[in-house]
This record gives C-alpha cells, structure tokens and sequence, in this order.
C-alpha cells in the first residue's frame, strides 16, 4: 500500500468513527449461476446440467460496496461452492420424488448392426452393471 492509499484509509476510518454508529448494513445478495459435469462412467455421454439460485449475506456500507465484495469473493469462491452444490445434490438424490421427474427424448434413433463381438461385449457390460 503506497502513501497516498494509506492516508485515504485513515481519512475514512476517521469518517467513519465520526459517525458513530457502525455504518455497514447487512445485504442479501441472491445470485444465480449454473454448474454442468458430466458423468465419466459412461464415456462423459450423460451431461448434467444444476441451474439454481444461491444467496449469500454480506456487510457493507452500500449496495455497491456489497456488490464489490461479491465481486472478490467469486474470484475464489467457485470449488467451495461446487463442492457444496454437488454434495447438496447428491444427498437431494435419494429422496427425489420421480413423479416430479420430466423425461423427454431430444433426438432421433439411430439403428446400427451389431458383430457378434459387439454384442458378447454389450452383454457382458449390462450384466456387470446390473450386479
């Protein structure tokens, strides 16, 4: 921190207790975003897709100031909340209700013959994963 920065951060702080009362007021900042992985297990061909809105609480003095703190906080925020979302997911899992599920198919088939090879191999993987 140069000179100068210093001086105008002990002019504000003086502002500050001058005032009295503790300036910052809590905001809540809600902010949406998206996490996308997908599923090595079958080749990375299942992608999941979490769209969801989080919110946090922040103090600050303004909404700009809380804003900027967002700001820096996202800088090193991400693996945290990857983590949590995909543990919170995880978890959610096992209590899905299917009723709730919406299943729609997003292309055409497609029929391609099988060799005799491909199919001892397909049916050696559908029996190992339904053990």
């Amino acid at each position: 921190m140069d000179e100068l920065e210093e001086t105008l951060e002990k002019l504000e702080n003086e502002v500050i207790e001058g005032m009295g009362d503790n300036p910052m007021r809590p905001y809540q900042i809600q902010f949406p975003y998206q996490l996308r992985f997908q599923l090595a297990e079958d080749g990375n061909r299942t992608e999941v897709i979490i769209n969801t809105i989080s919110e946090e609480v922040t103090f600050a003095r303004t909404r700009i100031d809380a804003l900027l703190l967002k700001e820096k906080n996202d800088a090193f925020s991400k693996e945290g909340y990857t983590k949590h979302i995909v543990n919170w997911v995880a978890d959610q899992m096992s209590h899905l209700d299917r009723d709730t599920c919406e299943f729609s198919y997003t292309g055409s088939p497609k029929a391609v013959v099988m060799t005799d090879t491909e199919l001892r191999a397909y049916a050696r993987e559908v029996i190992s994963s339904a053990g």
